[in-house]
């Protein structure tokens, strides 16, 4: 399992063989810190795209150019595909619970945004579990905050990977008062205890952000709560092997 972080929120996952290339944000790329490490070539060479949301700047107006219209994607629900498919994306398949591609199984899993303290489901992404019959799991949580049902998935498929949206955001987009998006400090240690097994890695959490939590903050935390070993703050560009 190789995890190769791009920029914010999207990054690259080899996983048994197969290449995904998840949450692409390819507007100034080329003017980033990974500019050396990452090319377009390389966001280009995958078996497939996987898109818990579109929303908050996902699958930009550079990736929608950019990426091959025949390309396989997976999307969340049907308003994706049709936002893809008048794009010219034509092989678009939309997640459900029994997701099959090649020799893996591709799980749709909920995702919930927070308004005052109070978990609502989100309709416009996902969060994604990716097994193999021998190999760990890997979860992709999305822009999902911690809910109770994370523990249950966590405990059930026992993710040697868990990628988090970290440094929430608030945003008023699909809950009219304001909604937390991604997860607190509080949230990935809830994900740390639920199973310590897993390597945590948090994306969307720059140094400089308009998050209500910065990097540099996290890092602390986490390691005040002694969760260095497990919790890992990906630069652009930056690699873990699994």
């Amino acid at each position: 399992m190789i995890y190769k972080q791009v920029q914010q929120s999207t990054y690259l996952l080899d996983y048994a063989g197969q290449r995904f290339l998840v949450d692409p944000i390819m507007g100034g790329l080329e003017k980033g810190a990974a500019k050396e490490e990452i090319k377009f070539s390389d966001l280009l060479d995958v078996d497939a795209v996987i898109a818990t949301h579109l929303t908050k700047g996902a699958f930009d107006g550079e990736a929608r150019r950019l990426i091959p219209r025949g390309m396989k994607v997976f999307v969340q629900n049907e308003a994706d595909a049709d936002s893809l498919s008048m794009d010219g994306f034509s092989n678009l398949e939309i997640l459900t619970e029994t997701t099959e591609f090649c020799h893996l199984s591709i799980r749709k899993t909920p995702a919930f945004y927070k308004v005052n303290g109070i978990s609502t489901m989100d309709q416009k992404g996902c969060g994604v579990l990716i097994s193999h019959p021998v190999l760990n799991s890997a979860y992709l949580t999305g822009e999902s905050s911690w809910y109770d049902g994370m523990k249950q998935v966590l405990k059930a498929w026992k993710p040697r990977l868990v990628v988090v949206s970290a440094g929430f955001s608030e945003d008023g987009e699909g809950s009219g008062a304001g909604g937390q998006f991604g997860m607190s400090r509080e949230e990935i240690a809830a994900v740390h205890l639920s199973y310590p097994r897993a390597h945590i890695i948090t994306t969307g959490c720059p140094d400089h952000t308009n998050s209500m939590v910065s990097r540099r903050e996290l890092k602390q935390y986490v390691e005040q709560q002694r969760m260095e070993s497990s919790v890992w703050f990906p630069k652009d560009g930056e690699e873990y092997r699994l």
